[in-house]
C-alpha cells in the first residue's frame, strides 16, 4: 500500500516521499485484531479490568502477577507492550519476569504512564500503537474529497484602519478581563539546535534569546502592554490569566518554570499562571517498531499541539479559567514573536468578543508553494444540505485532500488560500465541548529525520514517525449547514486578514549560509526591523538610512528597539514620537512607555531605559499599572557619538553587540528626564534617582543640568477614545516646573 508522508531533514528542506512499506503487508493482519483489543480496553472502566482483558489476550494467569512489585498501572503498561509485540524490542529477548524488572525496565515503564493515561479513551498504549499503524497504512481523511469543494474564505480585512477596525479594537480592549492567553510552548524545536553554552544540553525554543529577551519573555511583554493600554483607557487593572502547555522534552517544563522564577513571575500573581504538561509519545520506524536510542531507551517526542484541548480539559484548566471569569482565549505560539505588532491581535480578538464567536483564525497572505498550511472553507454535500466548515489544511496534506496550490491569478505571487498562522481565538465552553467530541483533531503521521543521543552519548540520525495532531483542526467541530447551495450560512467561526509582516514570521530552524531566511531567527529579525522602519518613517515622520536587504543581518543600517507598552499600536506611538533622523548605523533603544520625543537627531547611540515602565510594584512585588513610572521628554535634541562598534563580531538578532559610545538615560523608579534644544556629544550616562527630575539645556555650547525633587509625576499621557472610538493622547502637565 502506498503511503505519502512529509519527511523533514535537519537542513529544513522538505520533500514529499512516497514509499511502499514492506511492513504494511505484515501489519495489516494485526490492525483489526489490535483495534478490537483497543476497543475492549477503552470500554473497561478500571485498571484491574483492563489487566484482565490483556491477560486473557496473552494467555497469562492473573495470579502470575501477584508476585510483582509493580503497581496495577505499571502492570498494565507491561502487558500492553507484550500485546503490541514490542516486548522483545523494549525488554530484550531473554525470559521476562514481572518479579524482577531491572531499574531501566522500571524507568521505561514509568515513562509510558502519562501516554496510557492520556490515550485511555482510545485504548491507552494499545490504542496509540493501533492509531499509528493505521495512519501509516490506512491514512484517514477528515472530509470526503469526492463530495467536497474548497472555497477561499471571505476574511475580515483588518490590515488598514477603519471604523469597523476601531469598533473591534474598542471591544477587544474593553472586554480584556474576560480573556485569557494560551501558549503551547512544549514543542521540541529540534531544527533550532539550541544548546546551553555552559552545559551543552539541548534547550527548548522558549529559551531562545531574540532581540535581547527570550521568546517567552516577549509573549509576556506583549500581553502586559495590552493590559497597560487597558489601564490607560479605562483606569482599571486587569491581569489576564496565562495557560501554558509544556512538555518534558529537553526539560521544557522545568525550563519554562525557571524563566518565570528568574523573572519573578513577571511581577504578576502566580495564581494567574496555569500549567499543563503534554505527554511525550513513542516514535515508530517504517517497519512498525518503536524507536530506540539504545537498549531500553525509548525515543519519545511531543505528540503535536492538537493534544492541547483534551489535555487542558483533563487537567481542569478550562474549569479553572471559567471560574476566574474567563470566556474567551487567544492562542499564540511561542515561535512567532512578530504577532504582537501594532493592533492586529487586539482587533482579531475584538471581533470574536463583539460577535460572540466560538472560533477564529488570524490569517494573512501566503506565498504559493510555501511550506505553510492554508485556511479553507470546506463545502461538503450531505444529503439535501451542504455543510460548511472554516478550517485548516496542512501543506503536507494538499495531495490527500486534492488541494491545488495555485495563485489567485495566473503568474501571481500569493496563493488563493490564506496562510494558517496558528493564531486562534476560542470560546472556552465551546472548545471544551469540542474536546469531548474530538480528542485528537487533525491526526497525522509525522515522519522526520531526528538527531538523538545513543547510550554512548553520541548523536545519531534516525528516521522515525510519531502520531501527531494539530490544534487548529478542532475547527472541524464548528461547522454549519445550509439547504441553499449558493448561500453560505453565518458560521460560528471567522477569519481575519492582516499584513503578513505584522502577523507571522516564525523561528523554527537554524540559518545556514546560502539557504533561505524563511523560518530562521535572522529572517524574523529582518521582518521586525522592516516593521520598525515602517513605524518610524511612515507613522512618526523619521528620515531613515537606506535599507540594504539581506546584508542587514550582519551590517544593519540602523538598530531600533522599543518596549511594547510604548504603544503597542503604531497610531499611539506616533502621538508620542514625531519627526527625527536616524543616521547610518544609529541605535535607538526605547525601554519606556511615557515618552515625548520631537525632532530628535541620532548619529550614534541613544538609549532610554526606565526601570518602572508601566507603573510600580506593591508589597507583594506585583506590578501595579499606574502613572508612577519613568518619563522622558526630548525636544530638538541631537545625539552625536561613536555608537555601535560594527567592527566587532556580533549577533544582532540576539541583541548581542558592543558599543564604542552611547548616550544612555536611566530612570530609576518614577524619575523624569527632560532635554530641550541641546546637542549631546560623546559618551554620556544620565542616571536619575527615583523622585527626581533632571532637566538638561544648553547655553553657549555648555550643558546645564538642573535636578530637583518631585513628589508626583509632573506630566503624563492621558489616553481616551474620541467620538469615533479612535484612541487619542493628550499630554497632561500636572505642575509647572
Amino acid at each position: 500500500m502506498w503511503i505519502s508522508i512529509f519527511c523533514k531533514t535537519r537542513k529544513g528542506d522538505m520533500q514529499l516521499e512516497s514509499f511502499v512499506s514492506e511492513a504494511c503487508a505484515l501489519l495489516n493482519d494485526d490492525i483489526d485484531v489490535l483495534s478490537r483489543l483497543a476497543k475492549k480496553l477503552a470500554g473497561s472502566p478500571t485498571t484491574r479490568e483492563k489487566i484482565a482483558v490483556l491477560c486473557m489476550e496473552e494467555g497469562i494467569e492473573q495470579d502470575a502477577l501477584s508476585t510483582s512489585s509493580l503497581t496495577l498501572e505499571e502492570q498494565l503498561i507491561v502487558l500492553s507492550i507484550f500485546a503490541i509485540g514490542q516486548a522483545d524490542r523494549l525488554f530484550g529477548e531473554d525470559e521476562f519476569s514481572f518479579a524482577s524488572l531491572t531499574n531501566k525496565q522500571k524507568s521505561l515503564v514509568q515513562t509510558l504512564l502519562p501516554v496510557e493515561s492520556f490515550y485511555k479513551e482510545m485504548g491507552g498504549l494499545v490504542g496509540y500503537h493501533v492509531h499509528m499503524i493505521r495512519h501509516l497504512c490506512r491514512p484517514e481523511l477528515r472530509f470526503d474529497v469526492t463530495s467536497c469543494e474548497y472555497l477561499s474564505p471571505d476574511p475580515l480585512d483588518i490590515s488598514l484602519p477603519s471604523e469597523d477596525v476601531d469598533e473591534m479594537l474598542y471591544a477587544g480592549l474593553e472586554a480584556m478581563g474576560s480573556l485569557c492567553e494560551i501558549y503551547p510552548v512544549g514543542g521540541a524545536a529540534d531544527r533550532l539546535n539550541l544548546l546551553d553554552p555552559q552545559t551543552g544540553m539541548a534547550l527548548p525554543a522558549a529559551r531562545l534569546e531574540f532581540c535581547g529577551m527570550t521568546l517567552l519573555e516577549r509573549l509576556i511583554e506583549d500581553l502586559q502592554a495590552k493590559e497597560y493600554l487597558h489601564y490607560k483607557l479605562f483606569g482599571k487593572q486587569v491581569t489576564v490569566p496565562i495557560a501554558m502547555m509544556t512538555s518534558q522534552e529537553k526539560d521544557n517544563h522545568q525550563q519554562i518554570l525557571s524563566i518565570c522564577e528568574e523573572k519573578q513571575w513577571f511581577h504578576r500573581k502566580k495564581n494567574r499562571f496555569f500549567f499543563f504538561c503534554q505527554p511525550l509519545v513513542p516514535t515508530m520506524d517504517k517497519q512498525g517498531q518503536w524507536g530506540l536510542s539504545g537498549p531500553e531507551q525509548l525515543v519519545l517526542k511531543p505528540g503535536g499541539h492538537g493534544v492541547i484541548w483534551k489535555l487542558a480539559k483533563d487537567a481542569g484548566i478550562f474549569s479553572s479559567l471559567q471560574a476566574a471569569g474567563v470566556r474567551k482565549a487567544l492562542v499564540r505560539q511561542i515561535n512567532n514573536p512578530i504577532a504582537g505588532e501594532d493592533y492586529g491581535l487586539v482587533a482579531f480578538c475584538g471581533y470574536g468578543l463583539k460577535e460572540n464567536k466560538q472560533f477564529g483564525f488570524c490569517s494573512c497572505p501566503r506565498q504559493v508553494k510555501a511550506a505553510e498550511g492554508v485556511n479553507v472553507l470546506v463545502k461538503e454535500k450531505k444529503g439535501a444540505a451542504h455543510s460548511y466548515t472554516l478550517t485548516n489544511i496542512e501543506y503536507c496534506d494538499f495531495h490527500k485532500y486534492r488541494i491545488k496550490d495555485e495563485p489567485v491569478f495566473d503568474g501571481g505571487f500569493y496563493s488563493k488560500f490564506p496562510s494558517n498562522t496558528n493564531l486562534l481565538f476560542v470560546d472556552i465552553q465551546a472548545i471544551e465541548e469540542a474536546a469531548n467530541a474530538s480528542s485528537l483533531p487533525g491526526v497525522l503521521v509525522n515522519l522526520k529525520k531526528m538527531l538523538v543521543k545513543n547510550s554512548e552519548d553520541q548523536w545519531q540520525c534516525l528516521e522515525l514517525a510519531r502520531l501527531e495532531s494539530t490544534m487548529q483542526n478542532i475547527a472541524d467541530c464548528f461547522s454549519c449547514s445550509s439547504f441553499s447551495s449558493d448561500e453560505v450560512p453565518s458560521l460560528p467561526a471567522y477569519i481575519t486578514h492582516n499584513e503578513r509582516r505584522k502577523t507571522i514570521s516564525t523561528i523554527k530552524r537554524e540559518y545556514e549560509e546560502g539557504s533561505s531566511l524563511l523560518e530562521t531567527p535572522e529572517g524574523c529579525f529582518l521582518d521586525v526591523r522592516q516593521n520598525t522602519k515602517n513605524l518610524l518613517k511612515n507613522y512618526c515622520g523619521f528620515t531613515m538610512p537606506k535599507w540594504k536587504g539581506e546584508e542587514e543581518i550582519n551590517y544593519p543600517s540602523f538598530l531600533c528597539s522599543y518596549h511594547s507598552a510604548l504603544g503597542p499600536f503604531y497610531s499611539i506611538i506616533a502621538q508620542k514620537i514625531s519627526r527625527g533622523i536616524l543616521h547610518e548605523g544609529a541605535e535607538l533603544e526605547l525601554s519606556i512607555a511615557e515618552l515625548s520625543m520631537k525632532d530628535v537627531d541620532v548619529s550614534g547611540s541613544l538609549r532610554i531605559i526606565a526601570e518602572n515602565i508601566m507603573g510600580s510594584r506593591n508589597a507583594f512585588d506585583e506590578l501595579v499599572y499606574a502613572e508612577q513610572s519613568g518619563k522622558c521628554d526630548l525636544s530638538h535634541v541631537s545625539i552625536c557619538n561613536e555608537g555601535v562598534d560594527y567592527t566587532k563580531e556580533s549577533s544582532f538578532w540576539r541583541g548581542s553587540f558592543q558599543r564604542k559610545e552611547s548616550c544612555t538615560i536611566v530612570l530609576e523608579g518614577c524619575a523624569e528626564f527632560c532635554a530641550y534644544d541641546v546637542t549631546l556629544r560623546g559618551n554620556h550616562c544620565f542616571r536619575v534617582e527615583d523622585g527626581c527630575r533632571l532637566t538638561v539645556t544648553e547655553k553657549e555650547g555648555r550643558l546645564i543640568c538642573h535636578k530637583e525633587t518631585i513628589k508626583e509625576p509632573t506630566w503624563f499621557w492621558k489616553y481616551s477614545f474620541n467620538e469615533r472610538k479612535k484612541i487619542t493622547l493628550h499630554k497632561i502637565v500636572k505642575q509647572k516646573v
